[in-house]
């Protein structure tokens, strides 16, 4: 009888971690999802907060990679938080986070599936239709997380041919041969002056409205445990995908932005709505309109498998530690290589029911804001926590540390950066739609919370009992000198190559 793994294999590199970061959200997914909202809101100077977005996210990956750096455990956000402020602080940063990255599986895979029925010329395709669609769309990123990590790695070299043509070559020949406005007509002054709320303001508001330009660099850390000499390349994997990332989405949205014909394009509801596929639609033959949507649609098939890979990773991660309910269920890996796919299993039911409430469109709206902020607040959990853990003597800035004695001044500017955004995606502006709408984030963020603190109750009784008994919640604990294992061996060849040369050269 073949015992179980306990350990995931390392069957990643740094290559493979930068792509699920980069494919988390692809830039074509960040343009289509928020282009709409932003150019309603804010104008063409849009862009502008966009850009400022990235300034402020940029701060937040740095102090994040200091943290991959030191711990290389599967469910990042989740491990670093824990073991900066203990069990109930890293609980509730794995709820958070958990609760974020499911909320977003159905409204990604929605977003993706609305695209398929022009492919196919389906005119006026109905809710329930692309609802189904769209639960298809998660089916087959379960299918493919259950094969193993080959068929990922194969998909996340499909999505970056998808982004090289979708992204980068429509954003090139849009900016070369269908750009009908001039630089002039991004200017800060087509924000107009405004008297009202601070966070009612336009660019205030493009920054809040291009939130989901700048997340997903963080899922590299989920797979730490899967990745070979993961201390030095979930870091680097994190930081360049960023770069990657914010290099073709303001590409794409200076783009689109520069091909709108005329401000009575964006007046009309349907090209409001959907600016980026009213402008290909526009530009390109009816193959090419289709084919550029198919690639748009693998793009939003990867993002919805990367994002399922993070959740499916920090259930995982925090049902070793025995703080989930069914823990021993959720922890058990399956294959040779050790898959989590109970994991998989169960995080893909509850978004797929979470599909039930996509038959109102309010609640739709509110899944979708709520996603927003959860990410910001999950990122504050492992920053927050640095910065206790530096007041109370608990942290030193080693040098060998990502960011090195740097790390002090970078973490305290993306503390203020992230308290600032959570309070910008938020806060309860006027929609028009009524005061449920107006404040479904905030309603949204309470009951997740509340619900929070009843589960973290239950398991913080049951840590009180295994205490009491001698016992442990713990299901497994992780052998951490893996992590350095692939480093020595690196090490060991290099010194090894240097004596045989050496030797070579005493001989001749």
């Amino acid at each position: 009888m073949t015992t179980a793994p306990t350990v995931m294999k390392r069957e990643f590199t740094m290559f493979s971690a930068l792509s699920v970061a980069f494919a988390f959200v692809s830039p074509i997914v960040a343009v289509y999802s928020v282009l709409g909202v932003g150019l309603a809101t804010s104008g063409p100077a849009f862009i502008w907060g966009g850009m400022i977005l990235f300034a402020g996210q940029f701060i937040v990956v740095l102090t994040l990679g200091v943290l991959a750096s030191k711990w290389a455990d599967s469910g990042g956000i989740y491990q670093w938080s824990r073991r900066l402020l203990g069990h109930r602080y890293g609980w509730f940063a794995s709820w958070t986070y958990i609760w974020t990255l499911l909320i977003t599986l159905p409204a990604v895979a929605y977003a993706g599936a609305v695209l398929i029925p022009p492919i196919f010329d389906v005119p006026a395709a109905g809710h329930e239709l692309v609802t189904w669609l769209a639960v298809g769309m998660l089916a087959f990123s379960t299918l493919v997380n259950l094969a193993g990590r080959v068929f990922i790695k194969i998909l996340m070299v499909t999505v970056i041919i998808a982004e090289a043509v979708g992204s980068i070559g429509v954003a090139i020949w849009l900016l070369f041969f269908e750009r009908h406005q001039g630089l002039e007509y991004l200017s800060p002054e087509s924000l107009g002056e405004y008297s009202g709320a601070f966070f009612s303001a336009p660019l205030v508001m493009a920054i809040a409205f291009s939130s989901y330009f700048a997340i997903g660099f963080e899922s590299a850390s989920s797979i730490a445990e899967e990745v070979k000499r993961p201390k030095r390349a979930v870091p680097r994997a994190m930081v360049v995908s960023f770069f990657a990332i914010m290099i073709i989405v303001l590409l794409s949205t200076l783009a689109f932005t520069l091909a709108v014909p005329s401000d009575a394009f964006l007046q009309d509801p349907d090209n409001a709505a959907d600016p980026a596929v009213a402008i290909i639609a526009a530009t390109f033959p009816e193959p090419v309109f289709r084919a550029i949507l198919a690639l748009f649609v693998v793009a939003f098939a990867a993002s919805l498998m990367t994002i399922q890979i993070t959740v499916s990773r920090i259930v995982w991660a925090t049902a070793r530690n025995g703080e989930l309910p069914f823990a021993r269920f959720l922890t058990r890996l399956s294959g040779v290589t050790g898959l989590p796919r109970r994991a998989v299993i169960v995080t893909a039911i509850i978004a797929a029911l979470l599909f039930l409430p996509f038959q109102s469109e309010g609640i739709q709206m509110a899944l979708i804001s709520f996603s927003s902020v959860g990410f910001f607040i999950s990122f504050l959990f492992p920053v927050l926590g640095i910065a206790v853990a530096r007041m109370r003597g608990r942290w030193s800035d080693d040098p060998t540390l990502f960011l090195g004695r740097a790390g002090k001044a970078v973490g305290s500017l993306a503390l203020i950066w992230l308290v600032f955004q959570i309070v910008n995606v938020a806060w309860p502006r006027e929609s028009g739609a009524g005061w449920a709408s107006d404040w479904s984030t905030v309603l949204g963020i309470a009951a997740i919370g509340l619900l929070g603190i009843g589960v973290e109750a239950w398991v913080h009784r049951k840590r009180l009992f295994a205490a009491s008994t001698g016992s442990t919640i713990v299901v497994f604990e992780r052998d951490e000198s893996a992590d350095d294992e692939d480093e020595g061996d690196d090490e060991g060849r290099v010194r090894e190559r240097r004596g045989d040369g050496l030797a070579a050269a005493r001989e001749s």
